[in-house]
């Protein structure tokens, strides 16, 4: 799947009501979905250790791939041919 980057975001820390640690790179984009007319704000978790924050573009385009239980299991910038 083909997503626009709008945003981005490296959250960390520990859960107030499970005491879990967090890390993770939340990406924000826009996409279609069911009931909404036009398109809907969308975010995506990305694990820090194979997608770095940094190496993350807003406003380039990426192809999304996701497993059988939606999770992502790849993230590349798609780099355009000049």
């Amino acid at each position: 799947m083909r997503i626009k980057v709008i945003g981005k975001a490296h959250l960390e820390g520990t859960s107030k009501k499970s005491g879990r640690d967090y890390n993770f790179n939340q990406v924000h984009y826009n996409s279609a979905a069911r009931g909404v007319e036009g398109l809907a704000a969308q975010t995506l978790a990305l694990d820090p250790a194979q997608v770095p924050y940094a190496d993350i573009k807003v406003g380039e385009d990426y192809n999304v791939e996701f497993d059988n239980r939606g999770y992502p299991v790849s993230f590349e910038l798609i780099q355009l041919r000049r």
